[in-house]
């Protein structure tokens, strides 16, 4: 099983609109998205599930950057208003 989805799956932060207000106010900026299949490899085109890493800053070394979006992003509230199951979206618990 992948560390981050591991570390994802024990995690205690909801997602949900109150979560992201939350860590933006401890000053998370973005959220690297991670995209997983039932199997748990990592996957972006149909993933079972997607970890959110709040991260500050964005890395400045391009071999280092994926997927983020920034925390207060439509999107990422229209996903947290949703009642939809799948992909299952977490927080990671480490970050």
């Amino acid at each position: 099983m992948k560390k981050s989805l591991k570390e994802s799956e024990s995690g205690d932060l909801p997602f949900c609109a109150k979560t992201l207000d939350d860590l933006r106010e401890k000053g998370y900026k973005y959220v690297q998205i991670k995209g997983f299949t039932i199997d748990k490899h990592h996957e972006y085109v149909d993933p079972s599930t997607l970890v959110l890493f709040p991260v500050r800053e964005l890395p400045l070394d391009p071999l280092l950057k994926e997927i983020y979006e920034p925390i207060e992003s439509a999107i990422l509230y229209k996903w947290a208003d949703e009642k939809n199951e799948y992909p299952q979206i977490l927080f990671a618990k480490k970050f």
